[in-house]
């Protein structure tokens, strides 16, 4: 017998076809889901960056707010530690013009000789005082001027010096200089003075010598 010839007669080509066409599109689907799932990865992970990125922008912004606030309140401390400083400048001024007004009237108590009187002290600037007086005699003056430069006071200027009935009133501008360390105790011419002062005092040509110079100082 003779072998008989198989002929197919179904439409293989188009079975082959689709059959590629399937495996195209399942190919397509697949890149189009893994390009979904690394678009999606990429997107939370660039986000989780970001999100990352704006937690620390806040955390600055935070830790500038606090600082900014500490700076305004070290500021606010050190404006009030000015106020305090200058509060305390002038107190312990005050205190020392006190203390220095008492010493100045001790000073001069101890300083001034027998038969002279201090009425008055002006304060005339910071540092400057005038000092209104009575003496007895011309010489008791000129020892009391001679007497007051010192560690206290600087050299004194006679303003004015006039008789009045048995005595001489007298003017006299002094600067107070910058006392550093302990104060020390004035010289006492009460003591010290006092005879040589009773000598000149009842020597008459002593104080008439003395008047005129004193007088001629003053209208210089």
């Amino acid at each position: 017998m003779l072998p008989l010839l198989k002929i197919n007669l179904l439409p293989y080509r188009e079975a082959l076809l689709a059959k590629k066409k399937k495996e195209f599109q399942t190919l397509m689907l697949a890149a189009i889901l893994i390009g979904v799932i690394l678009a999606g990865l990429g997107f939370f992970i660039i986000d989780n960056i970001i999100k990352s990125h704006e937690q620390r922008v806040i955390q600055l912004e935070n830790g500038i707010k606090k600082l900014d606030d500490e700076i305004a309140q070290i500021s606010k401390l050190k404006e009030e530690r000015k106020n305090f400083m200058a509060r305390q400048q002038k107190v312990e001024e005050l205190s020392n013009r006190r203390f220095e007004a008492a010493y100045i009237l001790d000073t001069l108590n101890v300083m001034a000789p027998t038969g002279l009187y201090v009425t008055s002290i002006e304060a005339q600037g910071a540092n400057t005082y005038i000092i209104n007086g009575r003496a007895y005699s011309d010489s008791r003056t000129a020892a009391f001027m001679s007497a007051l430069p010192g560690r206290l006071f600087s050299t004194p200027e006679l303003l004015n010096i006039k008789r009045v009935n048995n005595a001489q009133e007298f003017s006299i501008r002094v600067h107070i200089n910058k006392i550093e360390g302990p104060i020390e105790e004035p010289i006492n011419f009460n003591q010290s003075n006092n005879a040589e002062l009773t000598a000149s005092g009842q020597s008459t040509d002593s104080q008439q010598n003395s008047s005129n110079e004193l007088t001629s100082a003053a209208s210089n």
